[in-house]
């Protein structure tokens, strides 16, 4: 008999404390505490989130090797009530352009790799730091065109952060 995820998150959502002892030790090898904590918070019960939150999230990890603890202590992080779970998605990051991402590097004096998680920089921000770079008009054209902003702020917008020098 193989593992049944869902059947474990059923169990557990109505506070088995003992679903996880109960298995065979085949299925005990199948069930990741990791995977199925992360079943558990595709719930809409701000509450049972709270609680994942607080008491098992820190300890997956740490307690990897205590299995059974970590599913008791999901089983009473749940609201005891069969519950309907969705796969959250990790949020995706913007795909950095050419001169966005050069713009970035130069400023922060970082890698691309490193460049490329600066996603929330307003375009306005971006013109605004080229211009501090010294690009020029022509440069200037290109980026705008590629952030969609036609036109720069004169004043240093609070959100920009100042340069780092390593």
């Amino acid at each position: 008999m193989a593992f049944d995820l869902f059947e474990g998150l059923a169990r557990l959502s109505k506070g088995d404390m003992l679903w996880y002892d109960k298995l065979s030790p085949e299925d005990q090898k199948g069930a990741s505490p990791f995977v199925i904590s992360r079943w558990l918070t595709g719930t809409s019960d701000q509450a049972q989130l709270l609680r994942l939150n607080t008491f098992v999230n820190p300890y997956v990890f740490s307690l990897g090797s205590d299995k059974a603890l970590l599913f008791k202590l999901m089983a009473a992080a749940t609201t005891g009530s069969t519950s309907r779970y969705q796969w959250i998605k990790a949020p995706t990051a913007k795909k950095a352009t050419k001169f966005r991402l050069e713009v970035i590097k130069a400023y922060y004096d970082v890698s691309s790799r490193e460049a490329a998680l600066y996603t929330t920089i307003s375009a306005e921000d971006i013109i605004m730091m080229a211009e501090e770079l010294g690009w020029d008009k022509e440069e200037l054209a290109k980026l705008k065109k590629e952030v969609g902003d036609g036109s720069a702020s004169t004043e240093k917008p609070s959100s920009v952060k100042a340069k780092s020098r390593r």
